[in-house]
């Protein structure tokens, strides 16, 4: 299955608090999250209709082979379904950019 995540323009009331929320603990509670937003995606699988859903993404301090591991790992196990179907977002520069242009900033240390 081909699938394609396209980030949209996310107006702040389109980011519930409670998503907001969950997602500011979960960066808190790890040391090597810099920085973490929420995002409104558009999801296209194969050629289906494109449907709406909101992805989280966040900046790293160490991006090592481990630290990444274990980010994943907790993201997985912590963090809802809702947002888990966005996937484990670690931003590159290049992204990084288009994440502070559409999306809502909502932790940073």
């Amino acid at each position: 299955m081909n699938t394609k995540h396209t980030l949209l323009e996310t107006a702040p009331e389109s980011v519930p608090h409670e998503v907001a929320q969950e997602v500011i603990d979960f960066a808190k509670a790890d040391a090597n999250v810099t920085t973490a937003f929420v995002g409104l995606t558009s999801v296209t699988e194969d050629f289906h209709k494109p449907y709406e859903l909101l992805a989280a993404a966040f900046v790293l301090g160490d991006e090592s082979d481990g630290a990444l591991q274990a980010f994943a790992d907790r993201f997985y196990e912590t963090l809802p379904e809702s947002l888990q179907a966005g996937g484990c977002n670690v931003l590159a520069p290049a992204a990084l950019e288009a994440w502070q242009a559409k999306a809502q900033r909502v932790f940073s240390r």
